[in-house]
């Protein structure tokens, strides 16, 4: 393993952490996972709780509900690492986030129609640590002055954001029903990175160096959606409406330690900053989506708008004179609008036919990650990748069992320039002027089953 390579790590496994701001990376419900959300105006499942509140009047007997059964495979490509001519690759599999749903009456209202949801909205969890000990004859054509290097890097990430929440719909005329999803978001993010190295050159001249940072902001708030729903002769149509994000209790941590030794420019570097202020913000959406019956298909479109966001800090990091003046942990992002269809074709009557595609374009103007404090000042590291979202699967109906089966694929990539500098001019590599290309590819692979139990329908995994 050259040296470049660990360049390459602490640059890689961030950006393919990075969820925060797409809108559609995630879609919840069985057949909302096969019509890559594109269901505003016709979700049939108790993902109405996520998509359309208003939807629960105007579904019949909507079921208790648990996500399909669904693991993703991760594959990250990287060209001209770094401005090398090499490409290097990394992949991980996992589970992915799920819904759990059901619905209740009260007594007294008849009319109005309720449900509950716990949504897992964003699970990601990343631990990687690399160990390498590097001699002379691994380190030849690179750098003839050494006579060893020894690294560990490690990198700790977890963002999690979980919702509980209750939905309300009721019918306004036979064809026509508004509805109100509240949901409270957990909200955490832990970053830790950690990287020490220490070499030796042919004069037996020692140097060592550690850099530490770690991360962490949590917020506890709001979110609510809006939703109408019409049932027209020809087509459903369906409006959904996500306000913006209310914050109600907030809060961060900062720490930073950057020490060299050994050189002629030796660095020390320490603050921790506990209980620093914090924001988190989401935009206003808008989805307005329809389906068209023809035969005993369906077309599903959609089409969603988010707002943009002014810079702001997610972090408040306090300016220390020569250690964290500069630092700064801002997000902006720009207004989108994506777009996307779905299909459902009958095949018998046993076997039915899904299909879909839909956009996911990058709102990121400036995205906050840790290694804004560690490049060299004069690269970006934003990673504004726009990515497309395909699905296809069946739905196998027997006389008491469904059975739900599909995979869905999105892609995205961007470039990017070296961003990683170390504080040892000895260090240095030369590159080559071209941009380095990212390209990210998920799949994702599902089974559900629905089987009636006590006269209802029940999804299970």
């Amino acid at each position: 393993m050259k040296l470049y390579l660990f360049k390459f790590l602490l640059i890689l496994f961030p950006i393919a952490m990075i969820g925060q701001g797409y809108y559609n990376r995630e879609n919840f419900g069985n057949r909302s996972l096969l019509l890559s959300g594109n269901v505003t105006g016709s979700v049939e499942d108790l993902g109405l709780t996520y998509y359309n509140p208003a939807r629960i009047a105007l579904v019949d007997n909507p079921a208790f509900s648990i996500n399909a059964k669904a693991y993703q495979y991760n594959n990250i490509k990287v060209k001209n690492v770094f401005g090398r001519d090499d490409n290097l690759s990394d992949s991980n599999f996992n589970e992915v986030p799920s819904l759990v749903a059901g619905t209740f009456n009260i007594e007294k209202w008849k009319d109005h129609h309720f449900a509950y949801a716990f949504i897992s909205k964003q699970r990601t969890s990343t631990s990687l640590r690399v160990t390498k000990d590097l001699g002379k004859e691994d380190l030849e054509g690179e750098f003839d002055d050494l006579e060893r290097f020894t690294t560990t890097f490690n990198l700790e990430n977890k963002e999690t954001d979980e919702w509980v929440g209750a939905t309300w719909g009721t019918k306004i005329k036979d064809n026509l029903s508004i509805g109100v999803s509240a949901f409270v978001s957990i909200y955490n993010y832990k970053n830790n990175f950690d990287l020490r190295y220490a070499t030796l050159d042919i004069n037996q001249n020692a140097d060592s160096y550690s850099n530490e940072i770690f991360v962490r902001q949590s917020s506890y708030g709001m979110f609510w959606k809006v939703g109408l729903a019409w049932k027209l002769k020809k087509f459903d149509l369906g409006l959904n409406i996500d306000l913006p994000y209310l914050e109600v209790i907030k809060g961060g941590r900062f720490k930073f330690q950057e020490v060299l030794s050994g050189t002629d420019n030796d660095i020390f570097k320490f603050v921790d900053f506990r209980d620093i202020d914090s924001k988190r913000k989401e935009p206003i959406g808008i989805s307005i989506g329809a389906s068209f019956p023809f035969k005993k298909n369906k077309i599903h479109v959609k089409v969603d708008w988010h707002s943009g966001l002014k810079e702001y800090d997610r972090l408040v990091i306090p300016q220390v004179p020569d250690i964290t003046e500069g630092f700064f942990f801002t997000e902006e992002r720009r207004s989108v609008i994506n777009f996307g269809i779905g299909g459902e074709f009958y095949l018998d009557e046993i076997w039915s036919l899904y299909g879909s595609i839909s956009t996911d374009f990058s709102p990121l103007k400036e995205n906050p990650g840790i290694f804004d404090f560690t490049d060299d000042g004069d690269s970006e590291v934003n990673y504004d990748a726009n990515f497309f979202h395909v699905a296809f699967g069946f739905d196998l109906k027997l006389k008491k069992v469904h059975l739900i089966t599909g995979i869905t694929y999105a892609t995205g990539s961007d470039k990017f320039e070296q961003s990683i500098g170390f504080p040892d001019s000895n260090l240095k590599l030369p590159n080559n002027d071209d941009f380095s290309k990212i390209t990210t590819t998920r799949w994702r692979f599902i089974v559900g089953l629905e089987i009636p139990i006590f006269g209802y329908d029940l999804e299970i995994k």
